[in-house]
């Protein structure tokens, strides 16, 4: 009978964890209706290149600075872009309609320190164009995409990479694995995002999570192609980012 009823218990236990894991699971917003093409455009950093590929591509991808200083978000990887003086908000003003496409804004610098700013700059721009529904917010920093969430933003946490870097640590598949996932559990993302390496690994190990890719094969071959569709073809893969010149391979 004391076994039947650690068995019991045991099985209670084992339930309860499971019904748990499956609420970490499907906590990401799988229900938010992507566009129809997975391929959007990677390193938008014109505003003419915007205005030309509006159209071309459902969705877009640009590197933008949160400057402190100046108080204002520029288009641009590094701090020193921002000499360049293109402001985001005159980025999106070139566009026609610019609630018909989809933005991933890639903050270079965001962190817990600036985020509050960065939303207090970035949120008048996104009622001004109506991209609410339509701007994914990334960065690896856990707690600034917590406050993007509190800003009513989908987030795209970037995630490591086995391959990218030359970290020893970095090469356990286990440890990264654990790690990206804790990092899920504690921020419940919209998106994970990593470059082109991870696939079929980020897929096979977290299939419930819409999974971003970027960094893919460059150059516009009939080899890579053939990759971008199979990267395509997964269902938990909602965006890859190319530098082709047209979404149009299928």
């Amino acid at each position: 009978m004391k076994k039947i009823t650690i068995l019991f218990f045991i099985a209670i236990s084992f339930l309860s964890c499971k019904n748990e894991y499956k609420h970490i699971q499907t906590s990401c917003q799988k229900e938010y209706k992507y566009p129809k093409s997975k391929l959007w455009k990677h390193g938008v950093y014109s505003k003419w290149e915007a205005k030309e590929l509006e159209g071309v591509f459902d969705g877009l991808e640009v590197d933008v600075i949160y400057s402190p200083e100046k108080n204002n978000i520029y288009v641009g990887r590094v701090v020193a872009d921002t000499i360049k003086d293109l402001p985001l908000d005159e980025w999106f003003s070139v566009l026609n309609e610019p609630s018909k496409t989809y933005y991933w804004i890639d903050f270079k610098n965001l962190s817990k320190e600036n985020a509050d700013s960065a939303f207090e700059v970035l949120n008048p721009l996104v009622k001004k164009y109506g991209i609410e529904e339509v701007t994914f917010v990334e960065s690896q920093d856990l707690k600034a995409l917590k406050i993007a969430k509190e800003n009513d933003y989908r987030t795209i946490l970037w995630v490591e990479n086995l391959h990218y870097w030359k970290k020893r640590y970095l090469k356990d598949t286990i440890f990264v694995m654990n790690k990206i996932r804790s990092q899920i559990e504690e921020l419940h993302p919209d998106a994970i995002s990593c470059e082109y390496t991870m696939f079929p690994l980020l897929c096979d190990t977290f299939p419930e999570q819409n999974i971003h890719f970027w960094d893919t094969p460059k150059d516009y071959t009939p080899e890579n192609v053939e990759f971008t569709k199979k990267l395509c073809e997964n269902e938990s893969v909602k965006v890859v980012l190319v530098d082709y010149p047209t979404a149009d391979i299928f």
